[in-house]
């Protein structure tokens, strides 16, 4: 059962990690002073949210909305992780 809590909570963290890139990604392209290619990771969120039905949002909507499933799965993976 330690093993499996420990596979899940690093499968959890690679999608944290993903995730936490494309929200960052988000948020670059709301502004234009942000690098190109942090402005390139905001467009691949746009084209990964109009396949996911999504585009109708803000820019700002899919930023926030990201950042707040980033938070909620690295808080599960925290509270997955097994304790000693």
């Amino acid at each position: 059962m330690r093993a499996l809590a420990w596979l899940l909570t690093v499968v959890l963290i690679a999608f944290v990690l993903g995730l936490a890139a494309l929200t960052l990604g988000a948020f670059a392209s709301l502004g234009s002073a942000a690098p190109l290619w942090l402005r390139s990771v905001g467009s691949l969120e746009h084209a990964i949210s109009g396949q996911l039905g999504l585009g109708s949002l803000t820019n700002f909507a899919r930023a926030l909305g990201l950042a707040v499933l980033t938070s909620a799965l690295a808080g599960l993976a925290a509270y997955i992780k097994p304790r000693a």
